[in-house]
């Protein structure tokens, strides 16, 4: 016997959690945590009591890198097999180190027994299932759909994708599902993020992470000092704000970012726009205040912290050298800077004191995020404080696939049946226009009703 279940996901964005069952064995794909402020009728914990109900489990795969989809890492037992990309996991490296100085429940343990699969290779981990990742454009850098056969059966589980990115705009990945699935699938699971926003989506000029990088090299020459508030793992974004930044201007970011910026140039080096820019062979990073330090102090671990940045660039063939910023320098230059919100009330972050220094004198907020943060049904709120009120510029792309991609991959791959998840609306799925030719294959399901694969 072999099935599906979505644990959670088929009538929410986010919080995903599927399994696939065959011959006794179990793999699971991805287990996110919820998004802030989500009234998803299913908790973390009730998932997770679900999922480890003291049933083994062959492996838990985490399509990319994103909270949503990997977040509850940190409970999946020590007897399950964790499985990721292996850029991704460097970038969860980074990013769980910088994390678990704040947490009581430290994460990188979990990471590190993380192990990983290769794109268009069979993973050959699990004895009924066979599993081949397939790399896809996402904001996410390193994501995967997963290639299945279970029981005879064929099926395509998309994760997050899109093709309007840097890794999407060249037509590989196009080509790699035509040659790795020549006779089509059985089942496509696919995400449909964007099937209920399709008019504020149209709505947006920019459509692609090229047009972005364009319009953003017109936003940095109206104003000197400009503040990018961009999510830290949206590298396609990122990647566009380095190489359109003025050649007169600094580039600014934090060690952290940097870091995560530096693990995705080694992991896409063979993009152009994941190469280090000639113009911007430095990267500047500023100083981080924190209670009782002298100045001295604080100068002497940003010094340390570009040497550690300068070292790993060594290493990794990167032609990027990191110095501490100047204030003097970045007055004189202007610079684009990628700001963060600050989650600590009890003390300013460097992104707030340089705000403060540099806003009124030809500042400008360039918001390159969901613009549900900002509203509020969904607010986060130190994201809300760190713009305060402020005129900001609104510049973003969706991480996630258009109508007309998903119809694209349908008409590629012809599946037999179609499950929609990631979405809030899955039940719309049937009658959008892109849609009615398969409009008849679509099956929808309810969170933890299984699917009898047998029976496609």
């Amino acid at each position: 016997m072999a099935e599906l279940i979505i644990h959670r996901g088929t009538h929410q964005i986010g919080g995903c959690c599927t399994e696939i069952t065959c011959g006794g064995e179990r793999v699971l794909i991805d287990l996110g945590a919820n998004l802030p402020d989500s009234d998803a009728p299913i908790r973390d914990d009730e998932l997770l009591a679900k999922v480890f109900d003291g049933r083994p489990a062959a492996g838990l795969l985490f399509s990319h890198p994103h909270g949503d989809h990997y977040g509850l890492y940190k409970k999946v037992p020590q007897n399950v097999p964790m499985y990721i990309g292996p850029m991704a996991r460097e970038i969860l490296r980074v990013l769980v180190h910088r994390l678990d100085y704040i947490s009581d429940e430290k994460g990188l343990p979990a990471v590190e027994r993380m192990q990983t699969y290769q794109d268009g290779k069979d993973m050959g981990a699990f004895q009924h299932i066979q599993v081949r990742p397939l790399g896809v454009d996402h904001s996410a850098p390193d994501s995967y759909m997963f290639y299945i056969l279970a029981g005879g059966k064929k099926l395509l589980f998309t994760g997050d994708f899109r093709e309007h990115g840097i890794v999407g705009e060249d037509g590989r990945f196009w080509d790699q599902v035509k040659e790795q699935i020549p006779d089509g699938v059985d089942l496509l699971v696919t995400e449909g993020t964007l099937l209920t926003r399709g008019e504020a989506v149209k709505r947006n000029p920019i459509q692609t992470e090229e047009q972005l990088g364009e319009k953003a090299a017109e936003l940095f020459q109206a104003h000197k000092y400009n503040f990018v508030m961009v999510s830290s793992t949206n590298l396609d974004s990122i990647m566009e704000f380095y190489h359109h930044t003025p050649a007169e201007m600094c580039f600014v970011c934090d060690d952290y970012q940097a870091e995560v910026m530096l693990a995705a140039m080694r992991g896409r080096r063979t993009y152009f726009r994941y190469q280090a820019a000639p113009e911007h062979s430095v990267i500047y990073i500023p100083w981080k205040p924190w209670k009782g330090a002298t100045a001295e102090r604080q100068k002497e671990y940003a010094e340390k912290r570009c040497a550690y940045l300068r070292g790993l660039a060594k290493d990794w063939n990167i032609a990027l050298d990191f110095q501490v910023a100047d204030s003097g320098l970045l007055y004189t230059n202007g610079f684009v800077m990628l700001a963060r919100k600050n989650c600590n009330p009890n003390q300013k972050s460097v992104f707030e004191i340089m705000r403060d220094k540099f806003y009124l004198r030809d500042g400008q907020i360039i918001y390159s995020m969901w613009d549900g943060y900002l509203k509020p049904e969904h607010g986060d709120q130190h994201l809300i404080d760190f713009i305060g009120g402020r005129p900001i510029e609104h510049l973003h792309t969706s991480g996630h696939a258009y109508v007309e991609t998903i119809a694209k991959l349908i008409e590629t791959v012809q599946p037999k049946r179609i499950v929609p998840m990631h979405t809030e609306r899955a039940e719309e799925f049937s009658s959008i226009p892109e849609f009615a030719l398969y409009k008849d294959r679509v099956k929808v399901l309810k969170d933890g009703e299984p699917l009898d694969l047998d029976a496609l």
